[in-house]
């Protein structure tokens, strides 16, 4: 679970145990041994890390012998870049892939059957430890699938018909979440309730009878009626990314709400002299947000405008501010939403001013 380097690991946040005690978001290296994780070296040649967390994860859960309460955060480094599996289940999946399907990478198969094959681990151990009935098992994504590297000459994965994916505003940043927990989820049963992983903290503490200070902030509210299949007593969502990473269906720093049907991106100093811009969604009716109501629902964006407002002040969020030296003159609008590796959003024929080197 990389939190950042020392002192800000897990081990330094509550962790008993961190494997394999690495800061950076994806393997070192590659899946397959030899990696150069620099505190966990690997048993054999050509060891897969998925299989090798699963064996440590089991290895620390028999440690237990089943007599104490635990809490394992198990983050798979799959389907994490860089793109590696082994070799025989990429061959396993170049044989039945679709050339003409948008998910149809080998490699990208490969690593999500490794992941699978872990999560069997886990689950089988907790099986055999005999605890099935009193372990809550939560299964879900940081995000949804990655749009813009390339694995076998293709984007890794598709979120059709949801449009963007990882590092965007839109709606394919969704991703499921599975939920097995004795008492209060039903197998088989399915919810159609959107929920952020803020509610997993004050779901997990409140239904474990764990009270904190009435002055403890806490972002998220308990899931718990959604888990039984019931509605959550909540009007909107919001979504807060300050930041514009060039990938495809990029944004400028937004923030969002789901209210009900409707879906508001707020982009800041986005529109006419350095007013925010925005893009409104019945997603209803638009799930792939191809239509923008913004001018003929002015109504709607006010109202869920002031309640984005309203959160940015509650939260007590930094905000962008705009840019004094701002010139709409050498602004290119229309690269919006392209994704690029390098790219400018200065108009072609403008040079982009210098500042003097520092000697």
């Amino acid at each position: 679970m990389p939190l950042g380097p020392e002192p800000y690991s897990p081990l330094q946040h509550g962790f008993d145990v961190d494997i394999p005690h690495w800061a950076g978001p994806g393997s070192a290296g590659s899946f397959v041994a030899p990696w150069r994780f620099p505190e966990f070296k690997y048993n054999k040649p050509k060891e897969h890390i998925e299989d090798r967390m699963a064996e440590e994860a089991v290895k620390w859960l028999g440690s237990l012998k089943g007599k104490q309460p635990f809490f394992m955060n198990y983050w798979q480094f799959s389907v994490h870049a860089p793109f590696h599996a082994k070799q025989n289940l990429i061959d396993k999946y170049r044989k039945v892939i679709d050339p003409k399907d948008a998910q149809r990478s080998p490699t990208y198969a490969a690593m999500v059957h490794s992941l699978d094959d872990a999560v069997g681990t886990l689950l089988h151990a907790v099986d055999k430890a005999g605890i099935v009935e009193k372990t809550i098992i939560v299964f879900y994504s940081d995000n949804s699938g990655n749009k813009y590297s390339e694995v076998d000459s293709n984007r890794p994965t598709s979120n059709r018909p949801l449009r963007g994916g990882k590092a965007t505003m839109y709606v394919g940043i969704r991703v499921p979440c599975i939920i097995a927990w004795p008492g209060v989820t039903q197998p088989g049963s399915r919810s159609e309730e959107v929920i952020q992983t803020s509610g997993f903290y004050p779901t997990l503490l409140n239904q474990l009878g764990v009270s904190y200070p009435e002055d403890h902030p806490v972002d998220g509210i308990d899931i718990t009626p959604a888990l039984g299949g019931g509605k959550l007593d909540r009007k909107a969502i919001f979504t807060y990314f300050p930041h514009g990473v060039p990938v495809p269906d990029w944004l400028p720093p937004s923030v969002s709400i789901h209210y009900e049907n409707w879906k508001l991106i707020r982009l800041f100093h986005q529109g006419e002299n350095g007013a925010h811009g925005y893009r409104l969604y019945d997603l209803s009716k638009d799930i792939g947000e191809t239509t923008d109501l913004t001018a003929s629902n002015p109504e709607m964006v006010s109202k869920l405008d002031k309640l984005i407002e309203d959160y940015l002040t509650d939260s007590n969020a930094v905000v962008p501010k705009p840019n004094p030296r701002f010139d709409p003159t050498k602004y290119a609008p229309e690269k919006v939403g392209v994704g690029a590796k390098k790219f400018s959003l200065i108009k072609k024929g403008e040079k982009k001013k210098q500042g003097k080197k520092k000697p």
